[in-house]
């Protein structure tokens, strides 16, 4: 079987807070006083010019004051090479829908424009931008200029149950991060099962996606699991006929997996369960389609007939990919989980095999 092609990071769009982000300062300039940072008008265009859609995002209290308006904020995006320019005009005592920390300005963007938002990047030098991000599902980078020393020191509490995907030393060093992913994507990925020695790392692994991720079963924290208990489960997984895990490795660290669990009495040996999980930095890169690969390559060496997964319901990224390589949704688990306050469906789903023959 050929190893899968990895794709080039599918990013529709970035997000591109103002005020410290790509000029000024850490305190509000009104149009026509801020001064865009030196080489930002460049990486701008070059942005345009890779493809990705630009949008601006930026609380500014002001405008209900009367300092300025919307439309001036946008017309002068405009002129800085972003078309489109979301605003919150409300002070933070209002307690307004659309605020930043608050996702509604990258939800309403994605609303309008037919954005995937799990393809999305926000630049932002502010906690707010990084948690706004990530509760729409964004991948996010931190800029050191404006306020994003603070956002790493003083407000680290106000984010501390996550981490931003990449920290830039300014918006040029962001948008040379964004370009590079997508014109150069990473062609050392080592798939390889996973060995004892490797509980370390994989602990580590599940603890990121526990921060990074709204679709893992565990909470920020929750995980209880010790390096001991870790390196005993991979050593019975190995002792299993049809239990595995595969590692998905870069540069020497570890950024995904693959678990799968096979049936221990004769009459389920044929089934596995599965679980697979790739960092949020690397999202979109055909990791996942090569892990799937590596299982299929082993599945009928351990017997295996029949692979199930469960997967939330609004988890649309997973979905297509499980679709894309064979599998079919059997039915519904309703209120399955319990997230943030709110009930998630989950979907079961299957791919079948034909026995091989002896």
């Amino acid at each position: 079987m050929n190893t899968p092609h990895i794709r080039n990071f599918p990013t529709q769009a970035v997000f591109i807070d103002r005020d410290g982000t790509i000029g000024g300062s850490d305190q509000i300039e009104y149009p026509g006083e801020m001064q865009l940072f030196d080489g930002v008008a460049e990486s701008i265009s070059t942005l345009s010019q890779h493809g990705f859609e630009l949008f601006g995002f930026t609380n500014q209290p002001g405008i209900t004051a009367g300092h300025s308006t919307v439309e001036a904020f946008q017309q002068e995006m405009k002129l800085f090479g972003i078309e489109h320019t979301y605003v919150c005009p409300h002070p933070a005592h209002a307690q307004c829908e659309c605020r930043k920390p608050r996702p509604d300005m990258l939800i309403q963007a994605a609303e309008d424009h037919h954005l995937n938002l799990e393809q999305c990047i926000v630049i932002g030098d502010r906690w707010s931008d990084m948690v706004a991000a990530r509760a729409a599902g964004c991948l996010c980078v931190l800029v050191r200029t404006g306020a994003g020393m603070r956002a790493l020191q003083e407000d680290r509490s106000r984010w501390e149950t996550m981490e931003a995907d990449y920290v830039a030393t300014d918006f040029n060093d962001a948008v040379k991060w964004i370009v590079q992913r997508r014109v150069q994507p990473p062609q050392d990925i080592v798939i390889r099962q996973v060995a004892s020695e490797d509980a370390a790392a994989l602990l580590e692994l599940h603890r990121a996606l526990d921060r990074e991720s709204m679709y893992m079963l565990y909470n920020p924290g929750e995980r209880k699991s010790t390096i001991q208990a870790q390196a005993r489960f991979i050593d019975q997984l190995n002792e299993s006929p049809n239990s595995t895990t595969w590692l998905a490795e870069h540069q020497g660290r570890v950024i995904g997996h693959l678990t799968v669990i096979g049936g221990g009495a004769e009459r389920i040996r044929h089934q596995a369960s599965i679980v697979i999980d790739v960092r949020k930095a690397y999202a979109g890169r055909g990791i996942g389609t090569r892990l799937m690969a590596a299982l299929e390559m082993w599945r009928s060496s351990a017997g295996i007939t029949r692979l199930e997964l469960t997967v939330m319901s609004h988890n649309h990224t997973a979905i297509g990919l499980y679709h894309k390589i064979g599998f079919v949704q059997e039915g519904k688990k309703v209120k399955s989980l319990l997230v943030e306050g709110a009930y998630v469906d989950e979907y079961m789903m299957s791919k079948l095999y034909e026995r091989d023959a002896d």
